[in-house]
């Protein structure tokens, strides 16, 4: 009997596992074109960077998660974040922006774009 994927799917003998460059899955793996710029995974969003200590980040993290899709959090060194959300979510967006700064101590950093 061959090798299955994680769902149970045949998987070719030539293919290393988790290789997902077959046809069907849009063209090469995603490592071979580099990971997205938070520019390009947040174009046509909400968009507003926030400071917060570093301890704070998984914290932080948890209660985007936790938010059911109002937001997206993109952290790349210490506690500076950029928070991104659809445009039809400004609202929840901005409650929870303000939500972060009173219990977390969040600074916003900059005008929302």
């Amino acid at each position: 009997m061959g090798r299955r994927d994680s769902i149970s799917r045949p998987v070719a003998a030539g293919a290393p596992a988790g290789d997902r460059s077959s046809a069907g899955f849009g063209g090469p793996p995603r490592s071979d074109r580099g990971p997205l710029s938070i520019v390009e995974a947040s174009a046509g969003m909400l968009v507003q960077d926030v400071v917060v200590e570093p301890s704070d980040v998984v914290f932080v993290k948890g209660i985007v998660e936790a938010s059911e899709g109002i937001a997206l959090l993109f952290a790349e060194r210490g506690g500076e974040l950029t928070l991104a959300a659809p445009l039809g979510r400004g609202d929840e967006f901005a409650e929870l922006l303000l939500d972060l700064e009173r219990d977390v101590g969040a600074r916003r950093r900059g005008a929302p774009r």
